[in-house]
């Protein structure tokens, strides 16, 4: 895993949480942020970044339907029982299996997509030690985490002290 580099600070207060969000972001540098419970101003601030886990419960149940659908209509023309002449291939019958497997589809593969690109993110933009054992995040008090080189770092610093951190780390190569 690669060793973190940049500025991380703690607040107390909202507001000045999604202040320093602005501030960072309008450097051209996209943020993470810990959070003791989601707030919707936070996911304002950061500009409402977009995410693969509908597109992938799209496409699951998608396949989930088409699946619960094909799968007994091929059983029914392999193994053929004609019933008072009924239609063998019929719709409304398979509609339950349809459904049920798109259910099931969509929501055991989401829950697979997200752990999945949780595990992907957290290699792509490591957390500090530091902040990863700060308990506080867990309780009332929000983290803001910027990535940056060695000669932002300084600029990231001011920033978030200006908007009222209560604590503010660095961490160098």
């Amino acid at each position: 895993m690669r060793k973190f580099v940049g500025v991380w600070g703690v607040f107390e207060y909202l507001d000045e949480t999604t202040e320093t969000i602005e501030k960072v972001r309008e450097k051209g540098i996209q943020p993470t942020v810990i959070t003791p419970c989601p707030r919707h101003e936070i996911d304002h601030a950061l500009g409402n970044p977009g995410t693969l886990v509908p597109w992938i419960a799209l496409f699951f149940g998608i396949l989930g339907c088409l699946i619960g659908y094909s799968l007994p209509a091929w059983t029914a023309s392999d193994w053929v029982l004609p019933v008072s002449g009924k239609p063998i291939v019929a719709i409304p019958p398979f509609t339950i299996i349809g459904f049920e497997l798109t259910i099931l589809f969509t929501a055991i593969h989401t829950l697979v997509g997200l752990a999945v690109l949780g595990i992907i993110d957290s290699f792509r933009f490591p957390i500090p030690k530091g902040a990863k054992k700060y308990p506080r995040f867990q309780r009332d008090r929000f983290g803001v985490v910027v990535r940056c080189n060695n000669d932002k770092l300084n600029e990231f610093q001011e920033i978030m002290k200006k908007n009222g951190a209560e604590e503010v780390h660095v961490e160098k190569n």
